[in-house]
């Protein structure tokens, strides 16, 4: 499975080094062919004065082909060998950058970006190929040899709309080297697939991208129903991620405590970095949600009631909504017994996370927390209650996906809105209380 948390502008400096045929020319000449070709386009700038500057890791020469329509987008010349390449995208290539694609409008032809669970493709390229193979493929065997050739000279699961004369027509291809090299994606072997949509008829990038995510979706749905293939169009929310990454330990031990099965499988899908930051909120989520029966009876032998909905929150409601029959209540206490007070402002100290989670324009509509008027926490303060009103509230945002919106008309907060994108911060929160919440029921081992 593709790590898609990572996207950076150096991050796969030497994976195509083997991968294009020797230079037949300079790398002076390459440059200036590249200029030639910019200079007919308003949108394209060639960046190369064939002196080495320092980029804070390493000594570079490269020249850099800058797409000004598309955010300033930068792709890096770093052979000669890769001129073919780079001069289609030059000469003829619209980026589409939101998706990880490109479009030629001259062919009417876009290719772009897919991420999902390789696995399934691989299987499901098998079956239509050979109904009755049921081993796994091996990638390196001639099998693999045979499906990689496929993928590349012809693709995989083509579908033409003839009806209506448009010409329009869709297949799964191996990823083209243009891709890879505007994009800096690893390339992943020759069964990672794009997908390339033909017969596009568009006036500009915008329309474009358009028509991409309305027919390439589409197909990527009735794909996953007929071949149980999971795969997606890359969407820019897929790159959220902690810039500064979670300070966990990467050490391992031993086994001594015994987790609960269902919500580690949840947590660990919660990690899976292929998902969409909503679906990974949700898992972490569904967690702690696990364990509210444990803690509603916990607070209720404690409260001496007979039921639960009798007993009360642990932290501040109005007494009308503190029942323990409400989930956001029962949410309270779960946090109140799995996390202390200390160990949340220990979480706190990370100035950056406490920015975002006090900020009422990243995620809006819910619980913010509030700080001392210099953006730091309150000495003293016990933030379980606003960071468990926080979580529900984000909770009500996703799940209630109603046309209208949620409780009192609450809007979504939907898999592409800039919301979903911002969620880097309230992700690491939620998976800190998920690991709290297993940690505290988790038993010893014999």
């Amino acid at each position: 499975m593709e790590d898609i948390s990572q996207y950076d502008d150096d991050l796969w400096d030497d994976f195509e080094d083997d991968w294009f045929a020797p230079p037949q020319i300079t790398y002076q000449e390459a440059v200036e062919r590249l200029k030639s070709l910019a200079g007919k386009r308003t949108d394209v700038v060639v960046e190369w004065d064939g002196k080495q500057k320092w980029d804070g890791r390493r000594w570079r020469d490269d020249a850099r082909v800058v797409f000004a329509d598309a955010d300033g987008l930068r792709m890096r010349l770093r052979s000669a060998a890769q001129l073919e390449h780079v001069e289609r995208i030059v000469s003829s290539g619209v980026p589409l950058p939101e998706r990880h694609a490109i479009w030629y409008p001259q062919n009417g032809v876009i290719t772009a970006r897919l991420v999902g669970d390789f696995d399934q493709f691989h299987n499901a390229l098998v079956r239509s190929l050979l109904p009755r193979q049921k081993r796994a493929v091996d990638l390196e065997g001639p099998l693999g040899a045979d499906l990689a050739g496929m993928l590349a000279s012809t693709g995989a699961f083509h579908v033409g709309e003839e009806a209506d004369g448009s010409g329009r027509s869709l297949r799964l291809v191996s990823v083209p080297p243009e891709l890879s090299l505007l994009y800096n994606t690893r390339h992943g072997g020759g069964l990672s697939p794009s997908l390339e949509l033909s017969g596009v008829s568009a006036s500009d990038a915008a329309e474009a991208q358009k028509v991409l995510v309305a027919y390439g979706t589409s197909y990527l749905f009735g794909l996953a129903k007929a071949q149980a293939a999971s795969l997606r169009l890359w969407d820019t929310g897929y790159r959220l991620g902690s810039r500064r990454g979670p300070s966990y330990s990467t050490k391992l031990r031993f086994p001594q405590r015994q987790y609960d099965a269902e919500p580690a499988e949840l947590y660990g899908a919660g990690n899976a970095a292929g998902r969409h930051p909503v679906e990974r909120w949700l898992k972490f989520y569904q967690v702690l949600e696990f364990y509210m029966p444990k803690a509603v009876d916990w607070e209720v032998a404690r409260q001496g009631v007979a039921k639960q909905e009798q007993a009360q929150s642990p932290y501040a409601r109005p007494q009308k909504t503190g029942s323990l029959g409400s989930e956001q209540n029962q949410l309270d206490a779960v946090i109140n017994l799995a996390v202390t007070q200390a160990d949340v402002a220990g979480l706190l100290r990370d100035r950056e996370l406490f920015t975002t989670l006090s900020d009422p324009t990243i995620i809006q509509h819910v619980e913010t927390l509030e700080d001392d008027g210099s953006g730091a926490p309150l000495p003293g303060s016990d933030y379980r209650n606003a960071i468990s009103s926080r979580v529900y509230g984000i909770r009500n945002r996703i799940v209630h996906m109603k046309e209208g919106g949620g409780p009192k008309g609450t809007p979504l907060l939907g898999l592409h809105s800039q919301e979903a994108r911002d969620l880097a911060a309230d992700l690491r929160l939620v998976r800190y209380l998920a690991e709290k919440a297993m940690e505290y029921w988790a038993t010893a081992l014999p």
